[in-house]
């Protein structure tokens, strides 16, 4: 049975339904001691659902034993010249009674993985729950037969997926917060706040180092900031620059007209402006009708046509934009491009 005052959520922040799910998964496991797979992107916190696994069980009296692929770890004692098989069993006997967790089983050699598949199944031999992290995607390693797909099978029925920040922002304010505290009696301040805005920059930003990433930054700005407030202006400074990063021909339209105005509404931060709205709209028009023009060799009767404009509207929003000739650009398009 498992001891009624721990709840993985007292252990993980479980704010959105992704990590609810998680934490419903490690509740589910926890009572019995089939072996379990976690995955995910590296920086998810796979060890930490792991550890909670074991926390919640009734083995968490025994011990937590964490390994790397070669059977290494801080708890299992090595001698001169054994092989990984030797180690495997020595982790399996350290973990006796609680828990054994190995790390990156998609780099675990395929005699290592037979003699943790026969430790599995012998019950007399395996009187530990064996738990394995792997990334998402060890489905192509078993289908590329670097794990064993009999390997892999023992665990597949009891796999959790952690899922990466960005999948899961509703957590973000929370475990943000938790670092920025933890760093803070690091150091001996007291916790600064952390202003609305700040928290919107963290928001949109896609966390690809997830939570590991999350901890370097909250870490980052207790050492920066000595104010007693963190702003969007002190985020902004420390986040990497992604933007860019996606080119703009995998964007969807709306995605790059997004961009593109996010980097304008960027550019003019504190500058009067009272026309965006016709700005934009005439930036649009003016590549369009361009094209269309070209399209129909000038001929503005079928441009109207294929636009579904009235004829003399298409004239008159030309006359607006300054003609229809290819490559005419205003003196102010320039400025707002930033040339």
């Amino acid at each position: 049975m498992l001891r009624p005052h721990l709840k993985a959520k007292d252990f993980l922040v479980a704010e959105s339904a992704a990590m609810r799910a998680v934490a419903d998964q490690v509740v589910e496991y926890a009572h019995g001691d089939a072996p379990v797979m976690i995955t995910g992107e590296h920086g998810v916190g796979r060890e930490l659902v792991a550890r909670v696994l074991h926390q919640a069980s009734p083995r968490a009296t025994g011990r937590f034993v964490a390994v790397r692929p070669t059977f290494e770890g801080a708890d299992v004692p090595t001698h001169a010249g054994d092989d990984a098989c030797e180690r495997a069993r020595r982790a399996l006997k350290a973990a006796a009674g609680g828990t054994l967790l190995v790390k990156d089983v998609s780099d675990l050699s395929a005699p290592s993985q037979k003699t943790l598949k026969r430790a599995i199944r012998d019950r007399n031999e395996c009187e530990c729950q064996v738990v394995a992290t792997a990334d998402v995607d060890v489905d192509h390693a078993v289908d590329a037969q670097i794990v064993s797909r009999d390997f892999y099978e023992l665990f597949a029925a009891h796999r959790i997926e952690v899922p990466p920040l960005r999948d899961r922002i509703d957590d973000l304010p929370i475990l943000f917060e938790r670092w920025i505290k933890h760093y803070s009696a690091e150091v001996g301040r007291q916790k600064p706040t952390i202003s609305t805005r700040a928290h919107e920059r963290l928001a949109a930003y896609p966390w690809p180092g997830n939570v590991a990433e999350l901890k370097s930054i909250a870490r980052r700005l207790v050492v920066r900031v000595s104010r007693s407030r963190i702003e969007a202006g002190d985020v902004d400074e420390v986040l990497p620059k992604v933007a860019q990063r996606v080119p703009m021909e995998d964007l969807a339209f709306e995605e790059m007209v997004k961009a593109k105005l996010g980097a304008l509404l960027a550019r003019i931060d504190g500058y009067p402006v009272h026309d965006l709205y016709d700005t934009v709209v005439a930036r649009v028009e003016r590549p369009l009708f361009e094209l269309v023009l070209a399209h129909t060799g000038g001929n503005q009767v079928k441009a109207a046509e294929i636009l579904g404009l009235n004829r003399n509207t298409l004239r008159k929003k030309l006359e607006g934009l300054g003609g229809s000739k290819p490559g005419r650009k205003k003196r102010e398009d320039r400025a707002l491009d930033g040339d």
